[in-house]
């Protein structure tokens, strides 16, 4: 799939594989894009401070044949779109662009193997921290209204309690943006040892975290938008819950327990 994504989900992606200078080359790409088309390696290796040699295992890390190729491919990404210049326009297309590398991440496999896991599971486990946690949190709501028995846990300490007490078939699903979130990397540990099911929902590949995991979701970053004002990092997780819960609901049983759930609330 590597080969098939944007100059930003590929950073994204790749990111713990970087090297120190590496990461200073894509920070510099990411915040001076518009100005690809007129460099070659050398002016690139001079405007970040590194070296030809540096430049060129960047782009093979991040899968382009050379920088010929990783310079045609982004021109031909960036073609025909201008940058926006008012604030509610900027955001609609930080929100177009993240939507747009996390739809191009997620493969139909992967989302039914989710739901396969989430049906066959006697219990479902779900945790994350600060923000991650929130997303967590609005998981669990979705699944309980579908008639689901899960748990969700935002606390290190509980996190590790409740891991221990997963069994065989129970599903372990752990949201974390960049995978390395010590507590939720330790519980995942746990539910392995446990023989419970564990899939990740992050944003980046390579990291102790998706090493752990049976299945994972991508979703795309906010590091791909070089824009320090711009502070969400939950929307392209959320587009995973929307679609993931999306498919879930062509089951009829999860369905009509939504329905009956929601009609419960208007009742009351």
């Amino acid at each position: 799939m590597t080969n098939n994504l944007d100059l930003s989900n590929r950073i994204n992606q790749n990111y713990s594989l970087l090297s120190k200078k590496e990461k200073q080359v894509a920070a510099f790409i990411l915040e001076h894009k518009k100005d690809i088309e007129s460099w070659n390696i050398k002016d690139l290796s001079r405007l970040t401070e590194t070296s030809n040699a540096t430049i060129s295992r960047f782009c093979a890390k991040l899968s382009y044949r050379n920088f010929n190729e990783f310079k045609t491919f982004v021109t031909q990404e960036l073609s025909g779109n201008p940058t926006p210049l008012q604030v509610p326009v900027k955001i609609a297309s930080y929100y177009t662009q993240l939507i747009h590398s996390a739809s191009q991440l997620i493969e139909t496999k992967q989302i039914n193997d989710f739901v396969e896991a989430i049906h066959l599971s006697n219990k479902i486990l779900i945790c994350g921290v600060g923000n991650s946690g929130l997303s967590a949190m609005e998981l669990k709501y979705r699944l309980v209204r579908m008639g689901l028995i899960v748990d969700v846990v935002t606390d290190p300490h509980m996190m590790l309690m409740d891991a221990v007490l997963l069994k065989k078939y129970d599903l372990m699903i752990a949201i974390s943006n960049y995978g390395q979130t010590q507590a939720v990397i330790d519980a995942c540990t746990i539910a392995k040892k446990e023989d419970a099911t564990v899939f990740v929902i992050t944003n980046q590949n390579h990291t102790p975290l998706t090493k752990i995991a049976d299945q994972v979701l991508f979703a795309s970053g906010r590091t791909s938008i070089p824009d320090e004002q711009f502070i969400n990092s939950q929307l392209p997780i959320h587009f995973i819950l929307d679609v993931l819960c999306y498919v879930l609901l062509e089951n009829k049983s999860y369905k009509e327990n939504r329905r009956k759930t929601l009609t419960a609330i208007d009742l009351n």
